[in-house]
């Protein structure tokens, strides 16, 4: 009788039962069996497969270098906040979350929207994904990202809020990296090194979003409730048709006031940043300047 027949060959599915068991047995949270019967649906339906090889096929749609790259990044007010908040510094001389916890987000669903749409995205694709408030959505409510109907607008402070971040404890550090290899051993037959960088590069968009749900919750740690959030939000993305969001329903834009002269009727709209005091209460006609919220 040979080893194998005494030791079975175990496969990386056996290898995630065993590490669900060890999991469940240190970790009394209902949220456990929820966040891995969601995974579980997402194998079974193929979604996961069909979003690995979307990533496996990508055909970048704007070459990264380009000044339209640029351009297009520019429409996203979550992109400017986080570049102009988030440090981008290897570890361990950066927060918990910096700016390349960020930076996959937006590929991410760039990865989701082309699996929606079934092809390659093109430059005008990645445009309306940026000039959407899918992004704003989904850090400001996560799982809840598709219900609501008016979105807040962000600010540097959450951003700011965001790279002070700790975890609550070893103990709820120790869940996150449990929970991601579970992931890896039930989504990857094989890891190779092309399902090994998405894998690296999903968990730090699942850091970003637990990191995201403890802000929300005005928390300075991430606890294990946010590392659930985080995972039931992912989880979330990826089964969404979040093209049906992105191209219904374009982000608004928000007004910061007018200044309104009352002789000749003219009119200025303020910018982002601008405040009423920044100008002279003065018009260009010489009639006085007041500042409405609406006209």
């Amino acid at each position: 009788m040979s080893l194998r027949t005494i030791f079975p060959k175990l496969s990386r599915e056996d290898y995630g039962n065993i590490a669900l068991e060890h999991l469940k047995k240190k970790y009394k949270n209902e949220n456990i069996d929820e966040v891995i019967s969601s995974l579980r649906d997402l194998i079974d339906s193929g979604i996961y497969d069909r979003l690995i090889n979307v990533y496996q096929n990508w055909d970048e749609p704007v070459p990264f270098s380009s000044n339209e790259t640029t351009e297009i990044g520019r429409e996203s007010h979550l992109l400017v906040l986080a570049s102009d908040n988030l440090r981008n510094a290897p570890p361990p001389f950066s927060e918990l979350i910096n700016y390349t916890s960020f930076y996959f987000f937006y590929p991410f669903l760039e990865l989701v929207y082309s699996m929606n749409l079934e092809r390659q995205l093109t430059a005008d694709d990645v445009r309306k994904l940026f000039k959407s408030d899918i992004g704003e959505r989904i850090v400001l409510n996560l799982e809840h990202f598709d219900e609501i109907k008016i979105v807040p607008e962000l600010t540097s402070e959450f951003f700011q809020k965001l790279k002070k971040l700790k975890w609550k404890d070893r103990k709820t550090k120790n869940l996150n990296s449990k929970l991601e290899r579970i992931l890896s051993f039930y989504v990857f037959k094989n890891l190779g090194i092309t399902e090994g960088t998405f894998n690296a590069k999903q968990n730090e968009v699942k850091l970003f979003l637990a990191g995201c749900s403890a802000v929300n919750n005005e928390k300075d740690k991430i606890d294990e409730n946010d590392v659930f959030t985080a995972y039931k939000t992912l989880f979330k993305i990826i089964k969404t048709d979040i093209s049906k969001l992105i191209n219904g329903t374009p982000k608004q834009e928000t007004s910061h006031g007018y200044l309104v002269c009352h002789d000749c009727g003219g009119y200025y709209q303020l910018q982002p940043g601008e405040s009423p005091d920044d100008f002279s209460d003065t018009c260009e006609c010489g009639g006085h300047l007041e500042y409405k919220e609406n006209i």
